[in-house]
């Protein structure tokens, strides 16, 4: 039995990974959300129970996870806290809150924290994942439910922020790179619709290239320059204006944001 609190696009993209990949059915799912339009929509859309309030969640799941805002976490605090069982487990979706700020405030000890991004929302998510005093049987489930909406990473605490900036974050850098190359395109004179496909397809196959073959980035910027040629002269420009050094401090600057987030 699985319980959501809260019911925004990232609990939709889980419940869909879990019915689809029958990892779970429909009915072992329970979800509340104070907006009774979402409630509803879930319920047409994938079968699954909707609760009358918190409390009805915690009583009917056994894993339960928050899928709410960060802010809104002091405010249920003491509803978790009341909810307590020591069989259950308490999942946290939450950015900037820590594992020991939940175990204080609610005395829940079995805690997952989790950092999912948004390509979870099509099953290609990356996620990264930190498990406390789960025993075996229960982080092998955790596990399986998390890889029907991407790949699992199992790391530390101190590293969710470091996921945080670069995966989490990540698919909005990728997007401005793709508008990028997109409008570029466009100044050249190329139609929108074919220059946004042929940089999707590019990226595509470029990341697939780099996995399959398992080369280095370095080794495919080589395979495409020729000396004096077009690529390194594009490489030359991409140095000259910083284009790596920006999206180093993009990636520093996120993490730290992320260490203060509330």
């Amino acid at each position: 039995m699985i319980g959501f609190i809260g019911f925004g696009n990232m609990a939709n993209a889980i419940v869909n990974g879990l019915i689809n990949n029958n990892v779970i059915a429909a009915n072992d799912i329970y979800i509340f959300d104070i907006d009774n339009e979402k409630c509803y929509n879930a319920k047409q859309k994938f079968g699954i129970n909707i609760c009358r309030d918190y409390d009805e969640v915690f009583k009917n799941a056994k894993y339960i996870i928050l899928a709410i805002k960060p802010n809104v976490y002091k405010d249920i605090y003491g509803i978790i806290k009341s909810n307590y069982c020591d069989d259950k487990v308490l999942i946290s979706l939450a950015a900037g809150i820590t594992i020991d700020e939940i175990v204080k405030n609610t005395g829940w000890n079995k805690i997952v924290r989790l950092m999912p991004n948004v390509p979870a929302l099509i099953n290609s998510g990356v996620i990264a994942a930190t498990i406390v005093k789960l025993d075996n049987e229960e982080r092998e489930f955790v596990t399986k439910m998390l890889s029907s909406i991407g790949r699992v990473f199992i790391t530390s605490e101190e590293n969710i922020n470091k996921f945080s900036a670069l995966s989490g974050s990540g698919p909005a850098f990728v997007a401005m790179f793709i508008e990028a190359l997109v409008d570029a395109a466009i100044y050249l004179g190329m139609p929108y619709k074919e220059a946004l496909d042929i940089v999707l397809e590019t990226i595509i196959g470029t990341s697939e290239l780099l996995k399959q073959k398992n080369i280095s980035t370095s080794e495919l910027k080589y395979m495409v320059c020729s000396p004096g040629g077009t690529t390194i002269e594009g490489i030359r420009t991409m140095e000259e204006k910083g284009f790596k050094t920006a999206v180093i401090e993009t990636i520093i600057n996120t993490y730290k944001k992320n260490l203060n987030i509330r």
